[in-house]
Formats: C-alpha cells, structure tokens, sequence
C-alpha cells in the first residue's frame, strides 16, 4: 500500500505524519513494523507525481488489456521518442519531466477515448495544459465527457459567434450538463474546481471550428 503524508511537525528527531487518506483499517489489519519514507526535495519527481502517473497507467492497462509494467515501458519509449528526449526514470526524474509524462498521458488518453475511474482533472499536475487539451479534444474539464465550448468572455446577445473572431477570446470546455450549470453561478463553478477560461489560439479556433479572422478579410495569396 502506497499513502502520501503530511508533515505535521519534526520534534527531536522524529517526524509526526498525517496520512492523505485513512488508513487506520489496513494499519489495524496487517499491523506493519515498518515503513519506507521517501521525502520530496523539490527537486526530483514526488510521491504524487508518481501516484498520478500509475494511476492512469492502471486506467490506460485496463482499458487496452496490456500488462501496466509492459504499458508503463511502451509509454515512456513513446513519450521519449516523440519529444526527442532522452530515457528517463520514475524513481529519480527531474519534476518537470514527470509533469510533462503526466500531462502525456492526459493527451494520450483523450485522443484514444480511455476511460478513467477519476477525471483527469484529479490526476493533472499542470492545469494550463490540461484545459487547452480538454478544449483542443472537446472534453469537460471537470468530468470529461464530451463537452461544448463556454465562453468565459461573454459574447453580447444579438451578436452573430460566427462573425464574432475568437482568437484571444477566453473560453473552456464544459459538457452540457456542467455548461448550463456555469451560466448559473460560473464563479463558484470554477471556484470550487479550481478551473478558469484559457486565450483560444488559433489552433483551437480551427479544431472547434471557430472564427479565427474578421468577416472578408482574405489571407495574402487567397
């Protein structure tokens, strides 16, 4: 069993820790002797980086039927390939390398359609990247269904959204039952999932098919 703590304080040498979940029923059940401590220096990847990264994992293995340790392999050789990097190490990595592995593997589970038993928005350790590729795959940020575009930065009524040019234009993706819920109380929505509209680019203005230039206006060599 793997836990993340809290350091509640460190008096004489010994270090008082606060589980981040209840585990009172399995200390009571197998009654352990020891544990391992691994502390995180900042530096390297940390106990919850590495607890996301095997969470999806799991969801992606059994979602495919492959083993996790021979899908952890495939998947680091991909990320590696793809961003022309080289190998590296869950036990020791830099945290950067582990928040772009992670952020990977929200793509990759997007593009594919993997279910997972939590949304990602629970395992992403960089919520920038993570609303722009709910955006750029059409998936709610807080549950990941399929989602609509809501425009944080309103859009005046009466106004036609396909002359209306949206690049630089605030947005997010939100299914429909989240959608409706944001045009209620949109502040204490995101508020309470700690979500925020992102600068639409012209790059998801094409993919959500998106106005991306004034109505007429013709690109040199049209």
């Amino acid at each position: 069993m793997v836990v993340t703590a809290k350091i509640e304080k460190l008096e004489d040498g010994k270090l008082v820790l606060k589980p981040d979940t209840d585990i009172s029923r399995f200390v009571e059940q197998k009654r352990p002797r020891r544990v391992e401590v691994r502390l995180d220096d900042g530096r390297t990847i940390s106990v919850d980086q590495r607890r996301k990264i095997f969470a999806i994992i799991r969801d992606i293995s059994l979602w495919s039927g492959h083993e996790p340790e021979e899908l952890r392999q495939y998947l680091e050789w991909d990320f590696c390939s793809r961003a022309m990097r080289e190998w590296f190490s869950l036990s020791d990595c830099d945290v950067t390398t582990a928040r772009e592995f992670i952020t990977y593997l929200i793509s990759f589970c997007f593009h594919w359609g993997v279910p997972t038993k939590d949304s990602l928005l629970t395992q992403t350790d960089d919520i920038g990247k993570y609303l722009y590729l709910c955006l750029e795959n059409r998936r709610c940020a807080i549950c990941n269904c399929p989602a609509e575009v809501h425009h944080v930065d309103r859009i005046g009524m009466g106004m036609d959204r396909e002359k209306v040019v949206h690049v630089g234009l605030n947005a997010i993706a939100l299914c429909r039952a989240h959608h409706e819920e944001a045009h209620r109380r949109e502040n204490a929505l995101f508020a309470d999932y700690h979500i925020y509209g992102i600068k639409l680019d012209k790059h998801l203005c094409k993919v959500l098919s998106l106005n991306q230039k004034p109505k007429g206006e013709v690109k040199r060599g049209e």
